[in-house]
């Protein structure tokens, strides 16, 4: 396939250009084994490199800015990671729930907002938004981009991670499978506790989950033995795999965002987020979203992909010309779940944007 020797010959420019994921060999090992494992034991076992040298490398990524993140079954949790697409620029005020507002130029300027949602609110979400969405896309599946991706390459020569085209007909084949849905498991404020805290970093120790209660949410945090226990017998349950983030400079390589578009976007999307650069994934049967940071040299992997599912980008390939961000929960929200055994409704709660983001 001639992309693929183009991008051979192309290796040594790639790694100088700055639009690469640099990493030696032993943080591209850790990072293979920080997908399937719960422990950083389990990590240095994985890689077999000693456990200090694992704890090392983990210290220097994390001071990179490479985040390491428990990605939970949500719909087991009764949550979805939603999206909405709104004509015209950011204004203040957003709901509850809300991780992320982007300022977006596409076909035109919009405002991308993306969520984490109990599943019963979704619709009361989306109601509460500053305007009325042009599209929305509820996350049935969710999917992070893990090192592992089978459209995911690294170059040791040259230390960086690169797009993978070798399987892409077999990835595009087993992507056509059905949304898997599951049944919904009972979570109480215990469980949202861990994951909450295991999503910022998969490694997170549950003693310090006990501090971080009380210093993030302001509550008393439950017991060591009865955090272990509801981590053990149904947090665990909730764990798919451990997802990693990293962003290059965004003046080389600005931040995007994928609203697709047909009955084979799940497809477009499902083998995207198997390359590096694509982040994360919403699956829908019907429309699906990508958040992602392409270089140049990813563009032909993203068009053939485009081109072989035949799915519509409406709004064109939207731009993240800025972003903010906010965390998941606040202390009245957990303290809310904690005491009602319900949800906080997303309009309780607004996020703003600062002053001069108008």
């Amino acid at each position: 396939m001639p992309v693929v020797a183009l991008l051979e010959g192309w290796y040594a420019s790639i790694a100088r250009s700055g639009e690469a994921f640099r990493l030696t060999p032993n943080e591209w090992k850790v990072l293979v084994s920080v997908v399937n494992s719960t422990t950083v034991s389990r990590v240095s076992e994985q890689a077999k490199l000693p456990y200090s040298t694992v704890i090392d490398v983990m210290r220097r990524l994390s001071g990179n800015g490479l985040g390491i993140h428990f990605i939970p079954y949500f719909d087991l949790a009764g949550l979805r990671k939603v999206f909405a697409l709104i004509e015209g620029a950011p204004i203040s005020g957003y709901p509850l729930y809300t991780t992320n507002v982007y300022r977006l130029i596409g076909r035109g300027f919009f405002t991308g907002v993306l969520g984490l949602v109990p599943d019963y609110l979704v619709n009361e979400f989306f109601a509460s938004l500053p305007r009325e969405p042009v599209a929305t896309v509820v996350g049935d599946e969710y999917r992070h981009w893990a090192p592992t991706g089978r459209l995911t390459r690294y170059v040791a020569a040259h230390g960086i991670v690169v797009p993978a085209y070798d399987q892409l007909e077999d990835v595009l084949y087993a992507s056509r499978g059905p949304v898997t849905r599951r049944e919904k498991k009972w979570v109480d404020w215990v469980d949202v506790l861990i994951v909450y805290f295991k999503m910022k970093y998969a490694f997170t120790k549950l003693s310090d989950v006990y501090s971080l209660a009380k210093s993030v949410f302001g509550t008393a945090p439950p017991s060591r033995q009865l955090m272990s226990y509801h981590y053990r017998t149904h947090v665990s349950p909730l764990w798919s795999y451990n997802g990693v983030s990293f962003r290059i400079d965004r003046h080389l390589a600005p931040e995007r965002v994928y609203v697709l578009r047909g009955n084979a976007s799940k497809v477009a999307a499902r083998t995207l987020i198997e390359a590096p650069f694509f982040f994360e994934a919403l699956v829908n049967e019907e429309s699906s979203v990508l958040l992602a940071q392409t270089p140049c040299y990813m563009s032909p992997l993203v068009y053939r992909v485009l081109a072989e599912t035949r799915v519509d980008l409406p709004y064109g390939e939207l731009l993240v010309a800025e972003s903010w961000s906010f965390e998941w929960l606040t202390s009245d929200a957990v303290k809310h779940y904690r005491d009602h055994n319900e949800w906080l409704h997303p309009s309780v709660s607004v996020r703003m944007l600062p002053p001069d983001a108008k």
